[in-house]
């Protein structure tokens, strides 16, 4: 059952909470003017910076083919570890008629109340299971109802490579490795030291956007599973997730864990990105990484196909990670206008390709024409075909956040040296599984 979290917080916090969001909703200059008769939806994105330009473009092909409708952006710094201005906003009765969530994130927001059942919308427009990839519509499902719509399908990950590395190291440029004992070996070739310390790296593989998704991703390509959702066990520490994470820590052994960090303070962002300067010959990247490595290194030649192969793992191992939307509970404004607002960002032909060729956001949608589209782009192709074999998504259970934060700590446990693999991911999965109990009233 759902929690109140008005029933979490004092009365008082509560109000200067809602005080708090207002303020920032209004603190931000000029509104424009809501066109005269049109019903105006508030929605909170997750995105700074030149991605805010990218995401309210597509806001604003809405407004402009739905005139009865005017949809209305703020951004809100929202994710895994970061959702208390979401939660208050519900306590304080002041939510936007529709927020952005973390795909991991929607089955906790669905049980602490924070989402509102969307299946009666979805039924009315006709929106099925089928319409989207698999991972992309069972991250939105919980306890047999639907909570969001997906937004963005990004298929983890594309496995990269410098050409010009391989070429360096005596490799074949044109021929990225396709098995892990490959890779192990490209890795070595590929790594350079000059007087004691590391210059060059073949791989990091505990680096692929930090601990918790680098462990998902090895485990699931060394055939590993996270959770059981039949029994609602968590399984962190099964045979092939420890044996990913002996893996990984192989490297940190083999290379030094403290010279690899001090290669790694060195790395910048942008046209300073390791990949690009040749400090890191092989790296698993997302989608969203293609547009950094076009605008900032376009005559960099790179390579990308899918992750390697473990011994006795998965071929063509890949997840999907995403934005949802969904609709907080208590939300004051029109459920259908809001809906639609969703419905066409997420599950329209004419909306998804607008959303791609803007933010280069891949949908979820899978009848969008953009995946016609793709084979022109060769780097993109791949992508597709990625996500077209993708059967996972991190697991749909309301303690999603705190299960990344204790598989952060285990890799890191395990790449120092202060737990062994096995030991690291046996105390991340009872420290979960506490946790989970706890949310869904199962605590002795």
């Amino acid at each position: 059952m759902a929690q109140a979290w008005q029933a979490r917080l004092p009365g008082i916090l509560v109000a200067l909470a809602a005080a708090g969001v207002l303020w920032s909703w209004f603190a931000l200059g000029p509104r424009n003017e809501v066109p005269a008769g049109a019903t105006e939806i508030t929605c909170w994105h997750p995105w700074g910076g030149t991605s805010t330009a990218d995401f309210t473009a597509a806001i604003s092909e809405f407004n402009q083919s739905h005139p009865s409708l005017y949809a209305r952006t703020l951004f809100v710094t929202n994710d895994l570890a970061n959702s208390q201005k979401v939660y208050i906003s519900v306590a304080g009765g002041v939510a936007p008629d529709v927020t952005f969530v973390d795909g991991p994130q929607v089955a906790e927001w669905a049980q602490r109340g924070i989402l509102e059942p969307l299946d009666d919308l979805i039924a009315a427009a006709g929106i099925t299971a089928d319409d989207y990839w698999p991972p992309c519509w069972q991250q939105t499902v919980y306890d047999g109802h639907v909570y969001a719509l997906t937004y963005g399908a990004d298929p983890n990950f594309g496995f990269f490579w410098n050409k010009d590395v391989f070429a360096d190291a005596g490799l074949d440029p044109e021929r990225p490795p396709r098995t892990l004992a490959e890779m192990d070996d490209y890795a070595r070739r590929i790594t350079t030291v000059e007087n004691g310390r590391l210059t060059r790296l073949g791989l990091i593989p505990w680096a692929v956007y930090g601990n918790a998704n680098s462990m998902f991703t090895w485990g699931w390509a060394f055939g590993g599973e996270f959770y059981d959702a039949a029994s609602g066990a968590i399984t962190a520490d099964e045979a092939r997730n420890v044996a990913a994470l002996e893996w990984v820590t192989s490297y940190a052994r083999q290379y030094d864990i403290t010279k690899i960090a001090g290669l790694q303070s060195t790395f910048g962002t942008a046209e300073q990105n390791p990949f690009i300067i040749g400090k890191l010959g092989m790296m698993p990247m997302t989608i969203g990484e293609v547009a950094n490595l076009r605008r900032f290194a376009p005559n960099l030649r790179y390579g990308v196909a899918p992750l390697p192969t473990p011994p006795g793992g998965v071929a063509n191992s890949s997840w999907v990670g995403g934005w949802c939307m969904g609709i907080p509970r208590g939300a004051r404004g029109d459920r259908k206008a809001s809906f639609e607002l969703m419905r066409w960002l997420c599950a329209t032909p004419e909306g998804t390709r607008f959303v791609y060729r803007s933010t280069g956001s891949f949908p979820g949608y899978r009848r969008s024409p953009v995946y016609a589209e793709l084979s022109a782009d060769p780097v993109m192709a791949v992508f597709y075909d990625i996500l077209k074999a993708c059967q996972h998504q991190r697991p749909v259970m309301p303690a999603q956040a705190y299960y990344m934060g204790e598989l952060e700590r285990a890799v890191s446990s395990a790449l120092y040296g202060n737990l062994t693999p096995q030991e690291a991911l046996a105390r991340a999965r009872e420290r979960t599984q506490k946790h989970l109990d706890r949310m869904l009233g199962k605590a002795k």
